[in-house]
């Protein structure tokens, strides 16, 4: 069950919506919802828009069934891409059972690569999918089910390629539907959100989700004054053991004007564009 927290008016400022719950059913077709899923200390975002469905990776091995039973719930019947921000197993663990349960059509990766075992696992079912695999850099443009998706980080190799830390070479997707943005960039830290605030995308933001979920390594107050976001979604695990988000993450993101939802404390997050409005709800009264 959802409960309608927060409504945005792209142009005019925010008010919250009145409450009223919401039942689980597919992504209407012609709006773009963006579903911060609750994975615990990890990522994954479901991305539907146009009849489309795209998962921006899917947790540790743990979450793995949690995100394929999510994935139905919301009418999912095949992927047609699969983003792998980075290797880290938050990220890319629950992935082989989602390949396990769904087609998928593409698989993004940022061509950085990390020598564990869970990463390995997720590279052999994705070649056990048969799936078509995208190298993805900045400047590469994607027409997700109506919905333009940019990605904006890691470099290309034109300009210098890969960072040298695995976090910086997430892949940075910039989504932008009418006149909502949305930007979601897993892991990224300083060095990336440098390259990505001092490039050609920077500009207000409807909604970002908070980098490596809320480390105080990331979401630096350049980012926050080159994309100023009205919302932040903080993807963490509840009492988790690297203290995320960390208070001076919040204590940014406030003075930032942003307005935050955590899935530690939100249970799942679901962004929902549509026309000129925009709507969270959550699963976690």
């Amino acid at each position: 069950m959802l409960l309608v927290l927060f409504a945005l008016l792209l142009g005019t400022g925010c008010s919250v919506a009145p409450g009223k719950t919401l039942g689980e059913h597919p992504a209407p077709a012609d709006a773009l919802v963006v579903n911060f899923i609750d994975v615990g200390q990890g990522d994954a975002t479901l991305i539907q828009s146009g009849g489309k469905n795209y998962l921006i990776d899917g947790g540790r091995y743990e979450a793995g069934p949690e995100v394929v039973d999510f994935l139905r719930s919301r009418g999912v019947q095949k992927l047609d891409g699969l983003v792998a921000t980075h290797p880290d197993a938050d990220h890319v663990g629950g992935l082989p059972q989602v390949l396990d349960a769904f087609d998928v059509s593409t698989v993004y990766l940022s061509g950085d690569t990390k020598g564990t075992s869970t990463f390995g696992t997720f590279l052999r079912s994705v070649r056990d999918e048969g799936a078509r695999v995208v190298q993805s850099r900045a400047g590469m443009r994607m027409d997700w089910g109506g919905t333009d998706a940019t990605v904006i980080s890691p470099p290309p190799d034109s300009e210098g390629g890969l960072f040298p830390e695995p976090n910086d070479n997430s892949v940075s997707i910039l989504l932008t539907r009418g006149t909502a943005r949305i930007l979601l960039s897993g892991d990224a830290e300083a060095p990336a959100e440098r390259y990505m605030s001092l490039g050609p995308y920077a500009g207000p933001l409807t909604v970002m989700k908070v980098n490596h979920h809320g480390s105080n390594t990331s979401t630096t107050p350049l980012l926050l004054s080159r994309f100023r976001p009205s919302i932040a979604v903080i993807s963490v695990g509840a009492d988790n053991p690297y203290g995320h988000p960390t208070p001076q993450t919040l204590r940014r993101l406030k003075v930032a004007g942003a307005k935050v939802f955590r899935t530690d404390e939100d249970g799942d997050v679901i962004v929902t564009v549509k026309d000129d409005d925009v709507e969270v709800a959550v699963t976690k009264p």
